[in-house]
């Protein structure tokens, strides 16, 4: 990363836990989470609003919003966005399809229907302003509702400022292997990234052997650390007498 300062400050909490059992597993920490960390109040809207674009309820299927997403993030040349995204992508669509799309739309085997829509997020991607009434009513005539032309809009949008974030910070590609193991907490967990107890809880119920009991009791540890008795002194009678003038 570009900000060195905010990728070097220590982990706090169960952000600590997640970092240590990433390295401990031989993967890397995605630079993005340094980004999520600093400044939790804003982040944590943003997460939510991720999560509910991108898994939340729509006409659009998961792996439709994340192809866009992907789709978008070649466009605008952001390695670490288009990667991660690939990764789930292709776990709901399959592989082959995916490439397909991100290789060579036009001659993707993607149907005229679709083919519109990845039109109008390529000239979103590119030259939105370059938008105007005839570019929706194309998607109409094709088949596609005002709320499945929103959604797919806010995906687009929602990556546009993704991949300016990640590319203007810094945040480096990882290996596919580091990709692929991200692909699988996403698709298992979601965006919210709960480091909550009760989200650590979760991993270790889903029998994910991530975390351990002992990474608990250390953590619960660190945060309430034995408290010194204070021991007592009265107050002498002159401090007493002074304290009332």
């Amino acid at each position: 990363m570009f900000l060195k300062q905010i990728e070097t400050r220590p982990p706090e909490g169960m952000m600590s836990i997640a970092f240590k059992k990433l390295r401990e597993t031989g993967h890397a920490v995605p630079e993005i989470m340094h980004l999520f960390r600093f400044k939790k109040r804003s982040t944590d809207h943003l997460v939510r609003f991720t999560e509910e674009v991108l898994r939340g309820p729509s006409p659009l299927s998961r792996g439709l919003r994340e192809l866009i997403g992907a789709y978008v993030s070649t466009r605008n040349n952001c390695r670490f966005c288009r990667s991660a995204h690939v990764a789930v992508a292709a776990r709901l669509l399959g592989k082959e399809l995916v490439d397909e799309v991100l290789l060579d739309m036009e001659n993707s085997r993607l149907d005229e229907r679709h083919k519109e829509l990845f039109r109008y997020i390529q000239k979103l991607a590119e030259n939105p302003a370059e938008i105007d009434a005839p570019d929706i009513l194309k998607l109409k005539q094709a088949g596609w509702s005002e709320e499945e032309i929103y959604d797919a809009l806010t995906v687009a949008s929602l990556f546009k400022f993704y991949n300016t974030w990640n590319n203007g910070s810094g945040v480096q590609a990882m290996s596919p292997a580091d990709y692929a193991h991200s692909g699988e907490r996403i698709m298992t967990f979601g965006y919210c990234m709960d480091f909550s107890l009760k989200g650590v809880l979760k991993i270790m119920w889903l029998g994910r052997k991530e975390i351990k009991l002992a990474d608990i009791k250390g953590l619960i540890k660190s945060l309430w650390p034995a408290r010194q008795e204070a021991k007592y002194a009265p107050t002498p009678a002159r401090d007493i007498a002074s304290s009332r003038i």
